[in-house]
């Protein structure tokens, strides 16, 4: 895979912090891998279809997730972890998990592969990498999955008789206080929010 395919590929799945939210304290209590496993168990009975495993290592992009024949891998840094609730946890899994739900990177690729008029996605995005203009198209259809993707999310919490509108999880979003630059593939805090936070 190339170095763009991968960049572009685990920024469709980053839980990117875009906007510092001053109003947010740090939690004093921080997640665990029984809280990952949990939330697992949870989401499995609002979607009885998912099958992902989860690998905690460092990773710039905090948490991104791979879509692979024998079943979703998500890769979360375990400093991130740290900084999440169970909530959060449970949110960044939905949002993550539902990119796989949605097909997001199989239609990334095939819409990389349809810009460049290449035979196979990382072709694709090899070629378009140098071409900002081309390279926009890509990254506004990422910004409209990761919208997407929280509104997946959002269901099958409410689904768990939970809201996503929480502190906790707008903290997930936000980088748990950790502070990234914004970056054009994905749409800021506020944008998030709305969808997250919808009546």
């Amino acid at each position: 895979m190339s170095g763009f395919s991968r960049s572009i590929l685990a920024g469709l799945c980053a839980l990117c912090a875009f906007l510092g939210l001053s109003g947010f304290t740090s939690s004093t209590w921080a997640a665990t891998r029984s809280d990952v496993d949990d939330a697992i168990v949870q989401l499995g009975r609002a979607v009885p279809s998912m099958k992902i495993q989860v690998e905690l290592t460092k990773t710039w992009s905090r948490a991104y997730i791979t879509d692979r024949i024998d079943g979703a891998l998500l890769t979360m840094d375990p400093d991130f972890l740290n900084r999440l609730t169970a909530d959060g946890v449970l949110f960044v899994i939905a949002h993550e998990y539902a990119h796989v739900y949605l097909e997001h990177q199989k239609k990334l690729g095939i819409k990389a592969m349809e810009l460049a008029g290449m035979p196979t996605p990382d072709m694709a995005f090899d070629a378009i990498e140098s071409k900002p203009a081309t390279m926009e198209k890509l990254h506004a259809m990422n910004r409209q999955f990761e919208l997407d993707a929280d509104e997946a999310a959002t269901k099958w919490l409410a689904q768990l008789g939970l809201s996503a509108c929480t502190e906790d999880v707008l903290r997930s979003i936000d980088g748990a206080d950790m502070m990234m630059p914004v970056v054009p593939s994905h749409p800021g805090y506020y944008s998030r929010k709305q969808v997250i936070c919808r009546k």
